[in-house]
């Protein structure tokens, strides 16, 4: 009588216990079970946020204390009890089902074609996907959780939009640390054909923080950062092409995959942070927004922002504040104009500003194959070009920004700053040279 006992036990532990990186076509994973990427660095399962008594499905670091959350499936649909399930189906569908047998999240895929081996993987990368067979590439791949982030992003992970499906891939804050349901924050990019690439926080509709345009290395707006561009330890890449526009950062080594991320958090900072070797600690390496220059507009249009003056903001070179009870969404703020009206005659040039944060871009027009000289002679040959610059630091960079309407979200950098170049009147350059440094 006591072998069927013996043999129940036994399968209740090898069901806690189990710790493949798979889950396979009809297979239960109940509350309490794990799966675990092939590196260990990642773990899928059921967990309880905070001090919330509520379950999600979720992908979080394994061995890291606290307990550090990528990913949520049910992040809207919280679970009342520990009885839920997650499955695959044999048309390649991952769902999540409550004690009451109802679905309360699914991937909503399905496998096109011949179906072999359909599995649901998490992968080294944190990346839980929905396969056909054993190879993993794109075009096996059926679903993937990296296409549905929420407020975490990883190395391997893309931000940005597909033209062709329209869909629009950005990361957005829990309500609370005990609630992962959406916040009021999100962290995406400005993905428009024909404007150049930047990226914002923003609280709803509104945007809270600018971070900047990408660079040719990284996203700008991160000025006390040192990037060892010989051995940089991450490498970032802006892709562009008539299907897709994605920001992407990958390791240079693959023992540290896994071992960085960036969190945008329920109060709308967006934190970077690399996980120590010694003992697994998270480092916070960057926090945006880091002063109150880096509230989005603060200075208004043509004003420039920097915190090692006081008052904070002042206008451009070439401007002024006016006199006018007119004020910028700012009310502490007046609105800078041009100290001389422009009237597109032939002696205007151009004011250089060094160390600078670039104006927003929204209102700027993007070629990639132009040099900075051609650049100029396109601003100077259309009236209407306020500024011009180019965007891209790497030694053999090219690319022209024109800009087109007022300057906004200026600000100086003490260093890792770039350059960007603003149209003056004729009469600004009276026995001077037309390019000047501020």
């Amino acid at each position: 009588m006591l072998i069927p006992y013996i043999i129940t036990i036994f399968f209740l532990i090898l069901r806690t216990s189990r710790s493949s990186n798979t889950i396979v076509v009809h297979q239960n994973i109940s509350d309490g079970q794990t799966i675990v990427s092939g590196n260990a660095k990642f773990e899928l399962g059921f967990f309880s946020p905070g001090i919330s008594k509520s379950r999600y499905l979720g992908i979080w670091f394994k061995n890291t204390s606290p307990q550090t959350v990528t990913w949520v499936a049910n992040r809207e649909t919280p679970l009342l009890d520990t009885l839920s399930v997650v499955k695959l189906d044999n048309q390649g569908n991952l769902t999540l089902v409550n004690g009451s047998g109802k679905v309360v999240w699914s991937s909503n895929s399905s496998a096109s074609g011949t179906t072999i081996n359909l599995v649901a993987q998490l992968l080294d990368t944190g990346n839980l996907v929905i396969k056909n067979g054993t190879i993993t590439n794109n075009e096996n791949i059926v679903w993937q959780s990296f296409d549905y982030p929420g407020d975490t992003f990883l190395l391997g992970m893309k931000l940005g939009k597909n033209f062709i499906s329209g869909k629009e891939t950005y990361l957005t804050s829990w309500r609370s640390a005990d609630d992962p349901s959406p916040g009021e924050y999100t962290y995406r990019f400005l993905m428009v054909k024909g404007k150049y690439q930047q990226s914002y926080i923003r609280r709803s509709s509104a945007i809270a923080t600018r971070i900047g345009p990408f660079n040719g290395i990284t996203i700008s707006g991160r000025p006390l950062i040192t990037i060892d561009t010989a051995h940089p330890a991450y490498v970032s890449s802006m892709v562009v092409n008539q299907n897709e526009m994605y920001f992407t950062a990958i390791s240079t080594n693959d023992t540290i995959t896994g071992s960085a991320r960036a969190t945008l958090t329920p109060g709308g900072t967006y934190e970077v942070f690399k996980q120590s070797f010694r003992n697994r600690e998270w480092i916070l390496s960057i926090t945006l927004p880091a002063d109150y220059c880096d509230n989005y507009g603060v200075c208004g249009p043509y004003g420039s922002c920097d915190t090692a003056n006081s008052p904070y903001c002042g206008c451009l070179k070439g401007f002024e504040q006016k006199i006018s009870e007119e004020k910028s969404s700012d009310n502490d703020t007046s609105i800078c104009r041009w100290r001389i009206a422009l009237d597109c005659g032939p002696g205007e040039g151009f004011q250089k500003f060094s160390s600078m944060k670039q104006p927003d871009t929204e209102n700027a027009v993007f070629s990639g194959n132009i040099s900075l000289q051609d650049c100029e002679d396109a601003c100077k040959n259309n009236c209407s070009c306020t500024a011009y610059a180019s965007p891209n630091i790497t030694p053999r960079g090219v690319g022209c920004l024109l800009w087109f309407g007022d300057l906004i979200d200026v600000r100086v950098y003490a260093q890792n700053g770039q350059d960007f170049y603003v149209r003056l009147a004729a009469s600004e350059f009276s026995g001077r040279p037309i390019i000047l440094p501020n």
